[in-house]
């Protein structure tokens, strides 16, 4: 029987990233599967301690902007037996103008011709092109000198794979210890909800026509959770809007069952950087057995079933005519409800996917 390893994280965000792509797969890993895993936390570890334990660590996990740790600390002898794996799940490369991460990652100024106004400016509100180039290539830098790099898709690996040829596709999972069905009452008005950060205007702005117009006709409350656009709404419908602040990301599953949604919209621009993403705003909606409508877009079309586990669109009417759908067909809603929560469970539950993360550290280390 092989050896179990000793995985070890430098420390990560509390944030959805940080999650889903360490804490919870080392969380898994630790638990149904005989290796040993830790997660670095410098407010409350022995450094001491920690220096003497990568003496004997096997595998060290690094997210995007750690990469200066690793050259580091690959200095000291004691840790040259380490091999190290960088996760990604994004192609900054082709991040958008209109996404506030731009601010971390964009390498040009931008005007905004619609708006009349520069929306990034070198020098002003902390925008720094050449600050942000040496994070860039660092982050470059670091894809080709990692010995694995894990990544969420298949289409983010071809991009990785541009800079180093090991690389491990490792999805999203959902952990069904913290989503589940809740039997709750039928809603007396019906609630149409999303979940996301401040990345996703352009995801919002594709669907603003149709979206405002079947608000008028059906008038459901829109629930919006993290972050609001509120130009994408229209004033007579702005009566309509939920909204609901972030939460600790150790609260995020509870707080969206609570919010007892009838329908899930999860809206996504056709944009290269959104090409790179994963579905996993899909795989959330889906443990809860909430009927999605998706974008008929990468990376959602390589694995969604249009009418069976969502209902797709991929233009206005589109958009407009499966919302519509599932507004006035309740049959259909828990149809395609429990569809879902079928190919959720059944491909993307974190404790059987802790086996490949487990599996693809095995083989890096042997």
């Amino acid at each position: 029987m092989p050896k179990p390893l000793r995985i070890l994280s430098m420390p990560v965000d509390d944030g959805g990233c940080g999650w889903y792509r360490i804490r919870q797969p080392l969380d898994m890993i630790q638990r149904f599967t005989p290796h040993d895993t830790h997660i670095i936390d410098p407010n409350s570890d022995n450094m001491v301690a920690l220096v003497k334990a990568m003496g004997v660590t096997d595998i060290a996990l690094m997210r995007q902007g750690a990469e200066l740790g690793m050259r580091q600390l690959r200095n000291y002898p004691e840790c040259n037996h380490l091999k190290w794996v960088l996760d990604i799940d994004d192609n900054i490369e082709l991040i958008s103008p209109y996404s506030q991460h731009y601010h971390e990652y964009g390498l040009e100024e931008f005007y905004d011709q619609n708006a009349g106004k520069w929306l990034w400016k070198d020098g002003q509100a902390d925008f720094n092109i050449q600050r942000n180039k040496v994070r860039v290539l660092s982050l470059l830098q670091g894809l080709k000198e990692a010995d694995l790099v894990t990544v969420t898709t298949p289409k983010l690996a071809e991009y990785a794979r541009y800079y180093n040829p090991k690389v491990a596709v490792l999805p999203n999972c959902i952990n069904f210890e913290r989503w589940w069905r809740l039997p709750l009452k039928p809603n007396n008005r019906l609630r149409v909800g999303w979940s996301g950060g401040v990345s996703h205007y352009e995801d919002w702005y594709s669907i603003k026509e149709p979206l405002n117009r079947l608000m008028r006709e059906h008038q459901f409350t829109l629930v919006m959770a993290g972050s609001f656009f509120p130009g994408l709404v229209d004033e007579d419908n702005k009566h309509l809007i939920e909204l609901h602040d972030w939460v600790p990301f150790k609260g995020h599953s509870y707080r969206m069952m609570c919010l007892h949604l009838d329908i899930a919209l999860v809206p996504l621009a056709d944009l290269p950087f959104n090409h790179f993403k994963s579905a996993i705003k899909w795989y959330e909606m889906s443990a809860m057995g909430v009927p999605s409508i998706v974008a008929q877009v990468t990376p959602y079309r390589e694995e969604v079933e249009d009418g069976k586990t969502v209902l797709a669109y991929d233009n206005h009417q589109g958009f407009y005519k499966a919302l519509r759908t599932l507004l006035i067909n309740p049959n259909l809603r828990s149809k395609i409800g429990n569809e879902a929560h079928k190919w959720v469970k059944a491909n993307r539950d974190a404790k059987k996917c802790a086996k490949l993360w487990a599996e693809a550290y095995r083989v890096l280390k042997a």
